[in-house]
């Protein structure tokens, strides 16, 4: 029997072009399905259908002015992309911008800033702890990773310092954040002495390098 006839037909039953294109259609439908099982596996990590939980993540703004650090107020919540998102701020912080400047000897000294403001604020959102990127306000959330800080009226470059779940914090760390406060743990050194050799207004401005 030949396995094409006069025909193109494969065994005389079925048309080879036919079976090239069933051929590439199974293929097809078997390439979405991996693709929809591995992003599967990717975002819920190692376990699916573990229970959200609060996300608590530290951002640092450095150097903001007085007018925009005190527009920033807890329960407002994050906007991406033209809309409020389920992220909440939970604790606000202030303290005067630290930078550096020069002595009359050429040597660097940290001082604090008399206008400028250095701002921490914490935020939360209830998100899956088993996501391999964690997204907080639909942005990712290292530490050390760059996030825009937005608000409805307030917009800022910031620093991810700290990501941690509810389950990782002490009782105490909860009872300040509910009440509004940034632990002091969660603060950079502010206490930091002006130096003596020369007036305050003789120290040239520099910007911390974050």
């Amino acid at each position: 029997m030949k396995i094409l006839d006069r025909r193109g037909r494969l065994f005389g039953k079925i048309n080879i072009v036919d079976l090239f294109v069933i051929l590439v259609v199974i293929a097809l439908i078997g390439a979405v399905i991996y693709k929809k099982a591995s992003k599967a596996v990717n975002t819920d990590g190692a376990g699916s259908g573990a229970p959200d939980e609060y996300c608590y993540v530290t951002l640092y703004c450095n150097q903001m002015v007085p007018e925009v650090s005190k527009t920033i107020s807890i329960g407002d919540h994050l906007v991406a992309n033209g809309k409020y998102t389920d992220a909440e701020i939970v604790a606000v912080n202030e303290e005067p911008a630290a930078y550096v400047g020069y002595d009359s000897t050429g040597k660097a000294v940290l001082s604090q800033h008399p206008l400028w403001k250095d701002v921490t604020v914490v935020v939360r959102e209830k998100i899956s702890p088993n996501s391999v990127i964690l997204k907080v306000g639909e942005q990712e959330v290292r530490v050390g990773y760059q996030f825009i800080f937005k608000t409805q009226r307030v917009e800022s470059g910031a620093k991810v310092r700290r990501v941690e779940f509810e389950d990782e914090l002490s009782a105490d760390t909860i009872n300040k954040l509910q009440n509004g406060k940034v632990p002091e743990e969660y603060l950079l050194p502010t206490s930091v002495p002006r130096p003596t050799e020369q007036p305050a207004e003789q120290v040239t401005e520099a910007a911390v390098e974050q």
